[in-house]
């Protein structure tokens, strides 16, 4: 399949689910309110602009520095596969035993359409909350949790435990860890390959972007009633399928969450 072609069957589904996630959380009503009064929509694109603008400062430091980042890492940084799976060992693997294959059916477009509504469905649903600081709260945690990310990738090498093999020195005995997303959606992990490098595993990104938005739904839960439940199942799914398919090791996960946490409470003071 070409990129153009995989690119369109992962927009076109979270589209869909972008839109229905949007008017089940906010309601018809609200969103038709807010749309028409033009004077708010211009303050509220005002106000956000600085915490757009930096956050989308740190995508492309992220994204157009990439392989670069990667070399950096491979020249400079620690090399940690090797010692976290002296920690872990087979866990990843026995979370794939554990789980029936049949379940990457669901696992695996959770992983990837289910993220990007997860990550920009909170960002509509809060541009209709009654002021903005929800919607700055969230978009500065992202760009805290991305700047982060970029200072850990450059400083550790990782592959994640489906490419644990290709580490010197494997551990011979290790337990084999399929790579559920290649095997059975190949046309995705091309897609993937093309915004992330095989060696930035630790911390999970998307563990870590996933528990800000759950974090951030927990907190506007009073005003967003709905969306809580939504984020929560979303955010569970993800950070189960991150294990399940092989992409990343437990301890990367639980890096992913910390990150998290810490990403929002940066936020609360930056925009407090």
């Amino acid at each position: 399949m070409g990129f153009a072609v995989v690119a369109g069957s992962v927009a076109g589904p979270a589209l869909v689910a972008f839109a229905l996630v949007l008017l089940f959380c906010v309601g018809r009503d609200r969103i038709g309110t807010v749309l028409a009064d033009r004077g708010l929509l211009s303050d509220r694109a005002v106000g956000i602009a600085p915490y757009v603008g930096a956050l989308a400062l740190i995508l492309v430091i992220n994204k157009g520095l990439l392989r670069r980042l990667e070399a950096f890492s491979f020249e400079y940084g620690y090399r940690a596969t090797a010692a976290i799976y002296a920690i872990e060992g087979d866990f990843v693997a026995a979370v794939q035993d554990a789980i029936p294959r049949v379940a990457v059916y669901y696992f695996g477009p959770a992983y990837v359409v289910g993220y990007v509504v997860l990550v920009a469905a909170p960002v509509a649903v809060y541009a209709f909350a009654d002021d903005l600081r929800p919607l700055k709260r969230l978009v500065a945690a992202y760009a805290v949790n991305y700047a982060v990310a970029i200072v850990c990738y450059g400083g550790v090498v990782a592959y994640g435990p489906r490419n644990y093999s290709r580490v010197p020195g494997a551990d011979p005995n290790a337990a084999t860890v399929e790579p559920l997303l290649l095997d059975w959606f190949g046309g995705v992990t091309t897609l993937t390959s093309q915004v992330n490098a095989a060696t930035n595993v630790f911390p999970s990104l998307h563990t870590a972007l996933s528990v800000t938005v759950l974090l951030a739904a927990v907190s506007t839960r009073d005003e967003f009633p709905r969306w809580t439940p939504v984020a929560a199942v979303l955010a569970a799914s993800i950070v189960v399928a991150t294990l399940f398919i092989g992409i990343r090791w437990a301890s990367a996960v639980v890096a992913g969450a910390v990150l998290a946490a810490g990403s929002v409470a940066a936020a609360n003071r930056i925009v407090g």
